[in-house]
């Protein structure tokens, strides 16, 4: 078996990257070419652009499975897009220890903001979706595509952070929030933010002391769930089953940032399987005679147009082989230079037949 055959037999894939590198492609290139060797199988998007859509012909992306149509092959296909309130929310009905507790949740008019823009929430329900999607679907491998390597750190640790969040004694004080004012040091600190509180009362319209409390007091039964999925999550990400790619390109500074991705990806403990290189240049010395096909004006056009795309190919293989060199990790698959990115099921079947070395290059 070839090292794409091995990594298709994972049961799950997490790509990671630096931006522009198509990323979103190799993903969903990897997703197909599992679901047309007959493996039931899930690729999942945090990639804000949904970008993904574009590449399997779908009108559109949700936190529900959406079904690609890939004309052949027995197996099956879903994509999924992260919406982080409705993940949220979802999390939130499955942990909560009673429907009750889950309903005052939702009601309160922090949460209603905080599900929509809590700091690292992403991330966290990106794990949450993918927790789902191996203990709840029947998909035999989930491949993700994380947002650019800046963010694949927070992606990953995200469950691990919040639970130092709910652990934290700012939860604590949140659940008690008068003590913020009966600490204050000066009775003139504690009258300024009480006229603090009243203000936001009135430009807000909320009981700022009262909801925070509610807020925190009923987030406090939802630990013991969290912590459990957290920990499953974190398990996940280290099994023998999974492996994590690199996906770049030959430039110099898109290799210098995945070989620094790749330093953290090894110390935080993840299995790395390998790297697959996009937008190649590689064009082989010409046959001799192979201009004599053509008039002199174009054949010296065509040979010089030639000669800067094989300085390029040479550029390529000094950095793939500069990336070999210090990373001495597997190198699963060289993709070209294509004329566009893959937009349709069918250029992506073709893109998948280049990952998995089944098609020939037309670059």
């Amino acid at each position: 078996m070839s090292a794409i055959d091995t990594l298709l037999d994972r049961r799950l894939i997490v790509c990671l990257g630096p931006g522009g590198v198509g990323k979103t492609s190799v993903a969903a290139a990897l997703g197909v070419a599992a679901a047309v060797r007959g493996r039931r199988t899930a690729v999942i998007t945090v990639d804000p652009a949904q970008r993904l859509k574009d590449s399997l012909g779908l009108d559109r992306l949700s936190t529900q499975p959406s079904p690609v149509s890939l004309s052949r092959g027995n197996g099956h296909l879903d994509a999924l897009a992260i919406d982080t309130k409705r993940t949220f929310d979802a999390l939130i009905a499955r942990v909560a220890p009673s429907a009750e507790i889950a309903e005052r949740i939702f009601a309160n008019r922090l949460y209603q903001e905080l599900s929509n823009g809590l700091g690292g929430s992403t991330e966290y329900m990106a794990m949450e979706k993918l927790h789902e999607l191996l203990h709840q679907q029947p998909y035999e491998l989930v491949v993700v595509d994380t947002p650019p390597s800046t963010h694949a750190r927070d992606l990953l640790n995200a469950p691990l952070r919040l639970l130092d969040l709910l652990a934290s004694s700012a939860v604590r004080i949140l659940k008690t929030p008068a003590s913020i004012l009966s600490g204050s040091e000066s009775g003139f600190a504690r009258m300024t933010l009480r006229g603090l509180l009243k203000a936001l009362q009135r430009w807000t319209g909320l009981d700022v002391l009262s909801d925070v409390s509610d807020f925190a007091s009923n987030f406090e039964h939802l630990v013991e769930g969290f912590h459990a999925r957290a920990e499953d999550v974190q398990r996940a990400l280290r099994q023998p089953e999974t492996s994590f790619v690199l996906v770049t390109t030959p430039e110099a500074d898109t290799i210098a940032a995945t070989i620094e991705l790749h330093a953290d990806v090894v110390q935080e403990g993840f299995p790395v399987a390998g790297i697959i290189v996009n937008r190649a240049y590689d064009f082989p010395p010409l046959t001799p005679g192979a201009d004599r096909r053509y008039p002199e004006p174009l054949a010296r056009k065509l040979l010089a147009n030639y000669e800067d795309f094989a300085a390029l190919g040479s550029r390529d293989a000094r950095s793939l082989a500069r990336l070999r060199r210090q990373l001495r990790t597997p190198l699963l698959a060289t993709l070209p230079v294509l004329e566009e990115a893959p937009a349709s099921i069918g250029s992506l079947r073709h893109f998948a037949g280049l990952l998995t070395g089944t098609v020939g290059s037309r670059q």
